[in-house]
């Protein structure tokens, strides 16, 4: 990624980084402090690899940068320029503009959606490096950092539509909003318990007593901005209204909360993240999960501390919990949106929590949906990293991680169903299962479009997922848990569906089914098997399979819109369905 147009932006930047915040890499290999003199570091000289120390080169390596919050300031800086100057030529523009019936006349607004365009592009070079991060424990790159320009990092590229300031911030009353309270802690803190129910509680309390602090603020209203936004079914609704002046009121105190080095700033930056998923018209998730990982590895979160490091059993348990709830997150916005992880799992070594709470006092600890989310979270990481993100180079043959993947899966879905977890989290769990299978099945860049046989198993389980996310979507009850992200895996459920039926039309209507492929003697588990071998019974339920999936998208673009990329694919899904049908009839 270019860090910045200019160069003369990162030598003179507007703010700079207080100390030195990466070592470099001849002392970084060998786990030696460096002090970052330059041209060459005090270790290097003694050594005598003068020409081998990259404090020497002007060069940046990808997430080790010398001087990478001050690039990032610095380019940030320089967008802020550009975006003033196309809105002022917009003005001038438009201003300006005469109609004119000459054949070589070009709008100027063309040239205005150009350069919003480019601008697009240059804030996602601006963050991207928050999705491809190198974990190094000892860098601290927020070290020294303004609060207002850490905020600033934070919002401005997760910022899709401006949410409105909101000019009030009244609460509804007391039992109104412990209604809400509840609801969330029973939807949401469930499932990513990294803040307590007594900081949430003590944050109303302080509200209504008059004494608040700024986080109490930003807790309080995203809190209920979450709980009404899971609650709505459109967009257009009063739930989802009412979610957004809530979020608008939080977002007020940002530059006051959003502070660097703390584990409140991962605390309250995950609330984001979870509002950010209830609501992707305002604000993008993926970014906002990106940061939240940046702070909790240069806090050293992805490590368990050493055994000789006194630390009482409530803060260790909270670590814990901060991690894993970043942790899941960064992994279900990565397999959604099909992106590389933050961190590797090579490079964490963090137990599971304790985790209790009034809600699952009757349960076993290790029936704690947030426990069995990570679990399965865990399963899947290995696999997709490996045919996914782990290089240039082509899998020779991903059978071998795509069968230890799904038998590792399977055994998490087995221990599930003997849990004593609620209905609706295992059906919402169900459907995250199934959808990953279908993800590791998919051609990526390292692998290609498995042979018939695999083409077939993929189908399989995105017919098992319609139905079973047919069935959650339907039960209203269950949107609480409904998310924006169920939208995006639907839509690529989708398309693989589609895709599978006009490349593949004989291995899927014919008979004899295909075979397995032949097993490998490396192979730790065998391929799974196909649960239908009848090629016509395969070309009815793919028609319902088409109808379910245009239905799951119909109810949740209500709520979270619809999505460009569903448009194109709709037509298709029309022409296809009745292409099946009539294949049906004359079956």
């Amino acid at each position: 990624m270019a860090l910045v147009r200019n160069s003369g932006l990162t030598e003179s930047p507007h703010l700079c980084v207080s100390r030195q915040i990466s070592a470099c890499s001849i002392c970084r290999g060998k786990k030696i402090k460096c002090d970052g003199l330059v041209p060459v570091c005090t270790p290097c000289q003694k050594a005598r690899r003068e020409t081998e120390c990259t404090n020497g080169s002007d060069k940046f390596a990808r997430g080790k940068e010398r001087s990478y919050v001050t690039a990032l300031e610095a380019r940030l800086d320089w967008l802020e320029k550009d975006i003033a100057r196309v809105e002022g030529l917009g003005a001038v523009q438009t201003a300006q503009y005469q109609p004119t019936h000459d054949r070589d006349y070009k709008d100027p607004m063309t040239r205005i959606a150009k350069g919003q365009r480019k601008e697009e592009s240059h804030v996602n070079d601006l963050v991207s490096d928050f999705g491809f991060l190198s974990v190094n424990a000892t860098s601290r790159d927020f070290d020294g950092l303004a609060q207002d320009v850490f905020a600033q990092l934070i919002l401005t590229p997760s910022t899709l539509l401006d949410l409105p300031h909101s000019t009030t911030d009244v609460l509804p009353s007391r039992p109104s909003v412990t209604a809400l309270v509840q609801h969330y802690i029973d939807q949401h803190l469930a499932l990513y318990p990294f803040i307590s129910e007594a900081r949430i509680f003590g944050s109303i309390e302080a509200l209504y007593e008059g004494h608040a602090s700024p986080a109490d603020e930003w807790i309080v209203f995203l809190v209920l901005a979450i709980a009404l936004a899971s609650s709505s079914t459109s967009s257009n609704d009063s739930s989802y209204s009412e979610a957004v002046r809530y979020a608008g009121a939080a977002l007020k105190y940002a530059k006051l909360v959003l502070l660097p080095g703390s584990l409140q700033a991962i605390q309250l930056i995950l609330l984001l993240v979870q509002y950010s998923i209830q609501d992707p018209h305002h604000l993008d998730s993926w970014y906002l999960v990106g940061a939240a990982a940046r702070v909790m590895v240069d806090l050293g979160l992805h490590q368990d501390p050493s055994k000789s490091v006194k630390m009482k059993d409530a803060q260790l348990d909270l670590r814990r919990r901060i991690f894993h709830s970043v942790y899941s997150m960064d992994r279900l916005a990565s397999l959604t949106h099909r992106r590389t992880f933050s961190f590797t799992d090579d490079s964490t070594n963090v137990v599971m929590p304790k985790l209790s709470s009034s809600n699952f006092a009757d349960q076993p600890m290790s029936d704690h949906p947030a426990l069995e989310l990570t679990r399965l979270r865990q399963a899947v990481s290995p696999a997709y990293q490996s045919l996914f993100q782990s290089g240039p180079d082509s899998v020779h043959s991903p059978w071998p991680t795509i069968c230890a993947a799904c038998h590792a899966i399977d055994e998490w879905y087995t221990h599930l169903q003997e849990t004593s977890i609620q209905t609706s989290f295992k059906l919402c769990f169900q459907a995250e299962m199934l959808y990953t299978k279908i993800l590791l099945l998919s051609p990526s860049r390292r692998q290609k479009p498995l042979e018939d046989y695999g083409q077939l198993l993929l189908l399989e389980h995105a017919i098992a997922y319609s139905q079973i996310t047919s069935a959650f979507i339907k039960d209203h009850t269950n949107r609480f848990l409904w998310t924006s992200y169920d939208l995006s895996r639907t839509i690529f459920v989708a398309q693989r569906t589609l895709e599978i039926f006009e490349t593949f039309p004989k291995a899927c209507f014919s008979n004899p089914s295909p075979q397995p492929p032949r097993p490998l003697p490396k192979a730790d588990h065998r391929i799974p098997p196909l649960l239908e071998r009848n090629g016509q019974k395969r070309l009815h339920v793919g028609i319902e399979t088409l109808r379910l999936l245009d239905g799951i998208v119909r109810v949740l673009a209500r709520k979270y819109g619809v999505p460009s990329s569903w448009r194109d694919l709709k037509l298709r899904f029309e022409r296809m369905e009745a292409m099946l049908r009539a294949r049906a009839a004359t079956v």
